[in-house]
Parts: C-alpha cells; sequence; structure tokens
C-alpha cells in the first residue's frame, strides 16, 4: 500500500467509473458535507461515473440514486441495484428472485434475535423495516461503538447459522447467498453499463473504509481507502492500493480532486 498522492496519474486518468461505499466514506459522522456533494457534482459533470456501493437499506438508496448525482446505487451488500430510466423511473435488478429474498430474510431475523440475546447491547438497524433482503445489526450508530469482541460475536451467530455477514462501519449486515457487493458491481458494470470485463480493471476505481469492502478491494487494482481503514488493515486479507491522507467524507474528496486533476492533463485528451 502508498499513499494516494503518490498513484501514477497514468493509472487515474483512465478512470471513468467510480464505486464508492457510503458510511464513513462519502459520508463524515454519517452526513453529506457540501465537499462531498459537490465532488460527487463534479465527477458526474467530468465524464466519471458514480455508483455507490452500499450496506444500507433499500429506502435509503431509492433516494440516492433519485436525488443524487449518481449513475445507479447497488444496495444491501449486493442484493440489488437501483438505477434511474431516462424516462426519470426506476430500474431494478435483484440477485436473487425478489420472493426469494424476502422469504429469507424472516429467517435472517430469527437469526438476528438469537444475536442479540448474545450481544445485549446491540441492537437492530433503525433503518431494518426500508430493508428488502439482508438484516443489519447496529454496533456503532445509534449504540457504541462496541468492541470488536462483540461485533465478530454477532457475525459468527450468523455464520453458524449458515447466512453470510460482513461488518460495515455503523452495522453488521448478513444474508443468504453467494452473492456480494463485488458479484453485483461486476454484473451491473458488464450487463447495464457495457464494460467488458477485461477494462474493468484499468477503468473502474473503488474507494471504500471497513471489513465489509473487502471484495471489492479484492476485484479491483485501482482501489482506494479513506485514512480512517486504517484501524482494520490488519484484519484485512485484501487490503487497498492507496491510502488517502484524508479520513472519511474529506478522503473521498481528495480521491475525486485526484482522479479529475489525473484526467485534465494532456496525456489524457
Amino acid at each position: 500500500m502508498s499513499r494516494l498522492a503518490e498513484a501514477d496519474p497514468q493509472l487515474l486518468s483512465q478512470v471513468d467509473v467510480i464505486l464508492t461505499d457510503v458510511d464513513d466514506t462519502l459520508t463524515t459522522e454519517g452526513k453529506l458535507s457540501a465537499l462531498a456533494l459537490d465532488a460527487l457534482e463534479r465527477l458526474e459533470t467530468n465524464g466519471v461515473r458514480v455508483v455507490p456501493v452500499t450496506g444500507g437499506c433499500a429506502g435509503w438508496c431509492d433516494h440516492i440514486v433519485r436525488a443524487w448525482p449518481v449513475t445507479a446505487v447497488i444496495g444491501e451488500s449486493g442484493a440489488f441495484r437501483f438505477q434511474k430510466r431516462p424516462n426519470g423511473g426506476l430500474s431494478q435488478r435483484y440477485a436473487r428472485p425478489l420472493a426469494q429474498l424476502r422469504a429469507d430474510q424472516k429467517r435472517l431475523l430469527d437469526i438476528a434475535r438469537q444475536a442479540l440475546e448474545e450481544v445485549p447491547e446491540a441492537r437492530m438497524a433503525a433503518d431494518q423495516s426500508y430493508r428488502l433482503a439482508d438484516v443489519a445489526v447496529d454496533h456503532s450508530q445509534d449504540v457504541g461503538p462496541l468492541p470488536w469482541s462483540s461485533i465478530a460475536r454477532i457475525i459468527r451467530v450468523f455464520e453458524d447459522a449458515g447466512a453470510r455477514a460482513r461488518a460495515s462501519s455503523i452495522h453488521v449486515n448478513a444474508w443468504f447467498g453467494d452473492y456480494d457487493k463485488a458479484s453485483m458491481a461486476a454484473q451491473f458494470l458488464a450487463e447495464d453499463m457495457g464494460i467488458d470485463p477485461g477494462e474493468q480493471p484499468r477503468r473502474v476505481l473503488f474507494i471504500g473504509d471497513a471489513p465489509n469492502d473487502e471484495s471489492l478491494f479484492n476485484a479491483y487494482a485501482l482501489s482506494v481507502g479513506v485514512a480512517n481503514i486504517r484501524q482494520h488493515l490488519d484484519s484485512l486479507t485484501h487490503r487497498p492500493r492507496w491510502i488517502c491522507d484524508a479520513g472519511h467524507g474529506a478522503g473521498f474528496v481528495e480521491m475525486a480532486n485526484q482522479v479529475l486533476h489525473a484526467r485534465q492533463q494532456p496525456a489524457h485528451a
């Protein structure tokens, strides 16, 4: 790993799609700053399409894709992607049939109750009612922050029941199925954006901050961690290629500025 400031501008100059985590990557203390929103706007204006890839709930993702300057949004750890149609309607793609996702979610809620019995200081995420597919257990949003030992116990309960579980900076997200953030991103890029898998390594950059971003750090050679990723590096098998000097939303702005500067150099023109 090296500092993002040391990245080869020629590599960044070819980026025209940015996949980004949301919580504590785009946001700072839960809020989207004016500078981060401006960075999204400047990227879009200059031909760089941004796709948030988040564990966030379907209700939040519906808002993001309709209100933010983004191309699409992938939510609930890869369960779906939402994209606005040219006529303003919403196109939806699911990793599995929605009825199956909803049935699996009922099983997950039972497992979550078991996890809360083991870790009573945790609670269901406040946005659980707005989720279509997964469940989210809050460890650092409206409670805590809880120690990693408690987070690991929550994850273990889900995994022992055959579910997948990953920790974001605020929640433990759990789901059934072999999909994740990276698999839905690859499908979206190829099938919806028409970017050949062979082209994705040089054209797509991912930026994130937490263990549940690891599949994307592994999938994309041009991967960036905002500075707050440092607290998780020891637990990651697949780490980001570069790390920003700044954390949270300021780190996203740092990355956006470097990509835009690289694309404006004569070699790119």
